[in-house]
């Protein structure tokens, strides 16, 4: 008998703490304690912080103890983003860090300018608030996907390119007087080659006018100032 009792009042206490682990949380969601009172977001250039909150479609009485998938697929989900995080950090702060997508050319448009990134996808950032200024490019893939390899390759050299355009199946990259011919396939190692060949030209005062890489081991270089 005293067995049976002890195995009831068992049951009992465990059915307990289970509806207390369920409770508590329902319970401390409901605390004005935990309710968010400020959004930190992490990681930004081109996005409005205050855009990106009200993006996050918070309720008034969101808490942060609130689940944080939520509110991380709601931000993963804004254009331009790539990937988010979401933590908190009591009694009332939401965190939540955002990679974004990267520029890499201004895209003339009928009535404007609009930003492409490495696949020559249209990006929702004002131009405006970008820190450094990109080359002008035509909309297509190929070429931003050339200037996205550059950025990688060679930043001091994509930061002189003014523009970039398709030219009968190549592209060029227009920087001042000096000009560079690729094939649009062309590789991080194409790209580092011509690296090479324009140190060796600046090294030794060599003026040039332009650099065709077209060819796979072959760099042709045309020699003038103008």
């Amino acid at each position: 008998m005293n067995l049976r009792r002890s195995a009831v009042a068992s049951a009992v206490a465990a059915v307990g703490v289970v509806v207390l682990a369920i409770a508590l949380p329902m319970l401390a969601r409901r605390l004005a304690f935990f309710r968010v009172r400020q959004v930190e977001v992490v990681g930004i250039r081109y996005l409005d912080e205050s855009d990106v909150v009200r993006q996050l479609r918070l309720r008034p009485d969101a808490s942060t103890l609130d689940r944080l998938g939520r509110v991380r697929n709601a931000a993963a989900a804004i254009p331009g983003v790539l990937a988010a995080t979401a933590e908190r950090r009591l009694p009332g702060t939401l965190r939540v860090t955002l990679r974004e997508a990267i520029p890499v050319a201004l895209v003339p448009m009928t009535n404007r300018l609009a930003l492409v990134d490495s696949r020559g996808r249209e990006l929702p950032f004002d131009p405006a608030r970008l820190p450094v200024s990109l080359p002008i490019a035509g909309r297509d893939s190929a070429t931003a996907g050339l200037l996205g390899r550059l950025m990688l390759t060679d930043p001091e050299w994509y930061d002189s390119v003014e523009s970039a355009r398709l030219d009968h199946g190549d592209i060029i990259l227009d920087a001042g007087i000096h000009r560079v011919r690729l094939r649009p396939e062309a590789d991080e190692d194409v790209l580092r080659a011509v690296t090479e060949v324009r140190r060796y030209l600046t090294e030794y005062g060599i003026p040039w006018r332009e650099i065709d890489a077209r060819y796979r081991a072959r760099v042709f270089v045309r020699k003038g100032a103008t």
